[in-house]
Parts: C-alpha cells; sequence; structure tokens
C-alpha cells in the first residue's frame, strides 16, 4: 500500500507494477529489460519515503526507485543476491531483508541484513538458529534437512519476529542481536483440519499423476490427518501487529472465506488477539495505519479465476487485545 491510498502488485507476466485505487483507478510502470526502470525478475514491492516506490529485481540483485506516480526516480545495485524484504515498509534510509549467503564450502545459509540503500553496503547481518535447536515440531516437513530460522520479519525497534514448523510456532527477538530469543508462542489456528474440499483436491492432484510417476504415499485418511500449516500471506504492520494467513489452501480450491490471525507485539513476546474471517483466498496483503488491503482470488465461474484488491477499516482492531 502507499501512502496516497493505492495498493501495487506485481504482475510478473508483464514485467511490470499495477497500482489501483479502492475506487478502481489504477496505472501501470515497468517493462522488461534491464536499462532504467526495467526489470528481469520483480519479486517485491517496497513502500519508501514521500510516496516512493520501491522494487526489488532478483535477476538484476538491485531496487528500483519510482514516484507516488510510477516515474523512475533512482536505483541502488549491488544489493545482495534473491533478496526477500522483510515487507512492504522494509524501506528507509536502509532496506531490511533476508539473502542466501554462500559459504566458502559451497553450503548456503539464510541471513538476515540491514542495507544502507545510498550504497548497496550490508550495515548488519546475522545467521539465526535451527528451529531445531529452539522448537519440537509436530507439524510434518519434507525431508530430512534441519531449518535454520529464515526469514525474519523486521520491527522498526531492533525486534525480529520468525514463524517456524510451518507457522507451528512464532519465535521473537526483541533485540536482534541477543543469543536467545524474548519469547516462543505457539500460534492460533482457525479450521486446522483438511476441509472435505481440501482433500477432494489433494486427491483429484495425486489421481493425476501420470503411471510411472513419482507419487506420495498417501492415501484418503492421512490427508485428512494431516494439519493444514501456516503458508501464506504476512506481514509486520507500523503498529506492532503480525497479520498471517492462518493456513494455506493450495492447488485449485478458492474457499469462500479465508481467515486472518492478529497478533499484537510486546516488549515480552507476541499475544493472539483475534482472527479475521474476510471474503475468498487471499494471496497477499498489506497494513497501513487503520486500512488493510488484501489481494484476492475469486471464483466467477469462468475458466480463470478473478483477482482484485478489497480494502477493509481496522481501526476497531487498534485498541483491541
Amino acid at each position: 500500500m502507499l501512502e496516497a491510498g493505492s495498493a501495487c502488485v506485481i504482475d510478473t507476466y508483464w514485467y511490470r507494477v499495477v497500482c489501483t485505487d479502492p475506487g478502481d483507478e489504477s496505472f501501470m510502470f515497468g517493462a522488461e529489460g534491464e536499462g532504467p526502470g526495467e526489470f528481469t525478475d520483480p519479486t517485491g514491492i517496497l513502500r519508501g519515503a514521500s510516496g516512493m516506490i520501491g522494487v526489488v529485481d532478483w535477476r538484476l540483485d538491485r531496487v528500483s526507485m519510482f514516484s507516488g506516480s510510477g516515474t523512475f526516480l533512482t536505483s541502488t545495485p549491488g544489493i545482495p543476491s534473491l533478496l526477500l524484504p522483510s515487507g512492504p515498509s522494509a524501506l528507509g534510509g536502509t532496506l531490511v531483508g533476508s539473502y542466501y549467503k554462500r559459504g566458502p564450502a559451497g553450503n548456503s545459509s539464510f541471513v538476515n541484513a540491514e542495507i544502507d540503500m545510498a550504497t548497496g553496503r550490508i550495515v548488519w547481518e546475522r545467521t539465526f538458529p535451527d528451529e531445531a535447536d529452539l522448537v519440537d515440531c509436530s507439524t510434518p516437513t519434507p525431508g530430512p534437512r534441519r531449518r535454520q530460522l529464515g526469514f525474519g520479519y523486521h520491527e522498526g525497534s531492533g525486534g525480529l519476529l520468525f514463524v517456524t514448523c510451518y507457522g507451528e510456532f512464532l519465535v521473537w527477538y526483541a533485540d536482534r542481536d541477543a543469543e536467545e530469543p524474548t519469547a516462543i508462542v505457539r500460534s492460533t489456528y482457525v479450521e486446522r483440519y483438511p476441509t472435505e474440499e481440501d482433500v477432494a483436491a489433494s486427491l483429484r492432484l495425486l489421481n493425476s499423476i501420470p503411471a510411472g510417476g513419482f507419487r506420495p504415499n498417501l492415501d484418503e485418511e492421512q490427508i485428512r490427518a494431516r494439519p493444514k500449516v501456516w503458508y501464506g500471506a504476512r506481514v509486520l504492520d507500523d503498529q506492532r501487529r503480525f497479520w498471517a494467513v492462518s493456513h494455506w489452501n493450495a492447488g485449485d480450491v478458492i474457499p469462500a472465506l479465508s481467515h486472518i490471525d492478529i497478533y499484537h507485539l510486546t516488549d515480552t513476546g507476541p499475544e493472539y488477539a483475534l482472527t479475521l474471517q474476510v471474503a475468498d483466498k487471499v494471496v497477499g496483503m498489506d497494513v497501513l495505519g487503520n486500512t488493510l488491503a488484501v489481494l484476492v482470488e475469486r471464483d466467477t465461474g469462468g475458466v480463470i479465476s478473478e483477482r482484485r484488491v478489497d480494502w477493509f477499516d481496522v481501526a476497531a482492531l487498534t485498541a483491541r487485545r
């Protein structure tokens, strides 16, 4: 979301950014290429000062800055490869986010970093522990590999929040340089287990695998018993509220409702506040002040589902616990 009230999304097929406001007025900018104002792999949008828009390009390792109307202004090259911004509000004089850092032996680790936007220089970075060193995951995870505390959500006064075990726990560092986390909180789930729609979609996917192809060794009862995970849109806003789609409906299922869990961040840890229901399938969201914008996918009965942005006034949630 921009300060002027528009919400911007990346249209990867056309290498551009599309911005729209609650009145359905829209504008677009960007094109394929490596020149000023062009993209080869745009992967993140950032909210800058004075209404500016930043766009992260993975392949070019740079952040390009645009005016609030989409006019190219400047770019910062030399950004760490495959940088994932911490969130839409992660851009000020510095950029905070996470990236994969390759070690001398060819191994790689997930590093959280802060980068000076004037020079592209890393001013702070840290690799955090493995999940298994902090929590005991009960949600099944694929593969035998240990998982790091990877992508962190940076809070403006120096804190970092991690989602672990596909959403089973929230790990909070009030001080990003502290050796131990301040708090570890078990998440609240809404409709944690698959619905009949989910089960049917999973079975259709399994049955569509051709003979001789790799097919996971799952039956219908195992699908029903496997808990859903937090795997979807999340944002940490400017009022220290953490918003997360409480489960992700993968595949071709488009639910009538999505659930968004909200936590208030305190110095001692995240506190669950409430769960919102919003229409359709949430695929992206941002919160600015007391406005929530959600990018949703909805079934309109056609061959291709519709995507649009819905806006909500969430002022009543500000003081609620």
